[in-house]
């Protein structure tokens, strides 16, 4: 028996200015065709079941674009015959169970097995003579209520196979965390070998927990922590008593985050030289990355030769230029001081910030700040 795991196509995501011929936002495209590449995969292969471990969109409300890739995926799988699970993840739950769930648009097409409740539901099929039982966690947007569906999982032992699917974050464990207000937090003893095979989603790096567990990772590149990993889905092969687990990449857009260029020490011409070795080396055209400066000095950081850093990104989907702004003397009166504060608090938010502009709007703080702190030594 083969099944796909996958999770986390965030299907309605945008970001950039770069658009398509059809006037689509570049990534937004990027991130439908990845699953779509899935989808044709589970079809050529004829892969008995498909399980999709939570956050299919990327919004409680996704736009109409969004929604029309997944039914006419979904409709692909279910005329052939390919049945497919899929859990809510914390994208797309909405707080309050009033607000109606998208999900509810997949009821009722054939083979196609939304589950969105916030409880414990489980799944079972029957294929090539042998029972397997999905259980389903979907997104529960309380820990009490979370903790009430915990106690009704058990494995079936009528089953020849018992999945369990779920979509969050492993108590305890920091590094499976992704730092959002409503992430469900999954004890680690659900997580075992009661199950035959555990397939997450919520945490975008595909990550082997152990022989029974697997994070499927996210199917394409949503931020800079993420790049320089491949995305993809697992598939499974069911044979008791022997399972056998494999990762498959897709082939998705390069997002690249650059080695740091260390600045101390250097003037602002070999500051850019390495930064032009940089741009070129990655030949950017139709990439994203990032540049990384360390311990620049703030008036090095606004003399940076910005026209021609965007010159030598032309054709790139998109850059950012991620700057440690470091101290330029150490032993500043008090008001100074609390400047230095403010500038690498400012330049630490600007970096985290996914903005058009973003050096500019950089610069030009900076500028600011280092005028304010110019006024406080007069």
């Amino acid at each position: 028996m083969k099944v796909l795991h996958l999770a986390d196509t965030h299907l309605g995501y945008s970001a950039y200015r770069k658009v398509t011929q059809d006037g689509i936002n570049q990534r937004e495209a990027d991130i439908f065709q990845s699953f779509t590449k899935i989808i044709d995969y589970a079809i050529e292969q004829d892969v008995d079941l498909v399980v999709h471990a939570g956050d299919l969109f990327d919004s409680v409300r996704p736009n109409n674009r969004a929604i029309a890739i997944a039914l006419n995926q979904m409709l692909r799988l279910s005329k052939n015959n390919i049945p497919m699970v899929i859990i809510s993840g914390n994208h797309e739950q909405p707080k309050l169970q009033e607000t109606g769930h998208i999900f509810s648009l997949f009821e009722h097409i054939p083979h196609i097995y939304p589950i969105f409740h916030e409880r414990y539901e489980t799944k079972e099929f029957m294929i090539d003579n042998e029972n397997i039982m999905i259980h389903c966690l979907p997104q529960i947007n309380t820990q009490d209520a979370l903790q009430e569906q915990l106690i009704s999982i058990e494995r079936n032992e009528k089953m020849d196979y018992n999945v369990f699917l779920a979509h969050g974050s492993i108590q305890g464990i920091k590094e499976f965390s992704m730092n959002e207000f409503n992430e469900m937090m999954l004890p680690k003893q659900y997580l075992s070998e009661m199950f035959d095979y555990v397939a997450l989603g919520h945490y975008h790096i595909q990550t082997k927990i152990d022989d029974y567990t697997y994070y499927a990772g996210s199917t394409d590149t949503f931020s800079f922590s993420e790049s320089n990993t491949n995305h993809g889905f697992m598939e499974l092969t069911l044979n008791n008593p022997k399972k056998n687990v494999e990762f498959k990449s897709i082939n998705t857009r390069p997002f690249i985050d650059t080695p740091s260029i260390e600045c101390y020490g250097k003037n602002i011409e070999e500051i850019m030289k390495e930064i032009i070795q940089t741009i070129k080396k990655i030949e950017p055209i139709g990439k994203i990355f990032r540049i990384n400066l360390e311990h620049i000095l703030s008036h090095q950081y606004r003399g940076l030769d910005f026209r021609m850093i965007r010159q030598l990104s032309q054709g790139c989907i998109h850059y950012d230029i991620s700057a440690y702004i470091e101290e330029q003397d150490r032993k500043r009166m008090d008001s100074q001081g609390r400047i230095d504060s403010l500038t690498k608090e400012y330049t630490r938010f600007i970096n985290g910030q996914e903005l058009e502009e973003k050096e500019l709007i950089l610069k030009k703080g900076l500028e600011y700040l280092n005028d304010i702190g110019k006024k406080e030594d007069l």
